[in-house]
């Protein structure tokens, strides 16, 4: 049986890209109250010889189209996606090692503002010039001097050229402790569109799979209260 799985947050994505998703499967159901739902396929992102699964629209048609006619720029949009991940399974969903070994990604990439990414505090970090292209790994440390030039780089670039979708923002849905979505990779961008003042980036998504439901109150705080701290230690 097919096991459906949900993104913990609302993102609210250009209905223009969604116009343009076929119809899911009419076996499967959207069990959730959300108006549109999108439901993710699975691209494999460092191997195109595996058949690439493309999004459907699991609800909300019409919606969308009416969204269009009257020219909204974003709507609310629940993601799901099949887990990739056995029911049984517990470690998978909460270990990364594990976890990264069933990740697939969206077929398609999408737009939103990043400035409501940042309302949904899914960041694990917040990337400024002070802190740019700073990492713990000694192999990939860098002089002061040579990080801020990178992230100015970027800057004057997204600031001439606007930003390239070609280098979507990347967002894990239930990362954090197999049920909090987070911004997997794409940090710098993300900072950089802010200070930038852009309004619209691309963006996709990928999962693996989900913690069993019976732990989604208990690790729902956890999950928000390890987002927090990352905040406060970086600050």
């Amino acid at each position: 049986m097919t096991h459906i799985c949900f993104s913990s947050e609302i993102y609210h994505l250009d209905p223009k890209d969604l116009i343009v998703l076929a119809d899911s499967n009419t076996e499967l159901k959207a069990d959730c109250k959300d108006k549109v739902v999108v439901l993710i396929g699975e691209r494999e992102l460092y191997n195109d010889t595996k058949p690439v699964i493309k999004d459907t629209l699991l609800k909300g048609r019409e919606l969308v189209k009416d969204a269009i006619a009257q020219n909204v720029p974003f709507i609310p949009v629940r993601i799901a996606f099949v887990s990739r991940i056995r029911r049984w399974d517990f470690l998978s969903p909460l270990i990364r090692v594990l976890r990264y070994k069933h990740k697939a990604y969206s077929s398609n990439i999408y737009h939103i503002d990043p400035f409501e990414i940042r309302k949904l505090k899914i960041e694990r970090s917040f990337r400024t010039p002070e802190n740019a292209y700073q990492f713990s790994n000694p192999k990939y440390q860098m002089p002061e001097i040579e990080r801020k030039k990178l992230y100015n780089k970027l800057k004057e670039s997204m600031q001439k050229n606007g930003y390239d979708d070609n280098f979507p923002l990347d967002i894990m849905l239930c990362r954090n402790l197999g049920i909090q979505d987070t911004l997997n990779q794409g940090h710098h961008r993300m900072g950089v569109a802010i200070d930038c003042n852009i309004h619209r980036v691309s963006v996709m998504f990928c999962a693996a799979g989900q913690a069993p439901k019976f732990l989604h109150p208990l690790f729902r705080c956890w999950a928000k209260f390890n987002l927090w701290c990352k905040h406060i230690l970086q600050d």
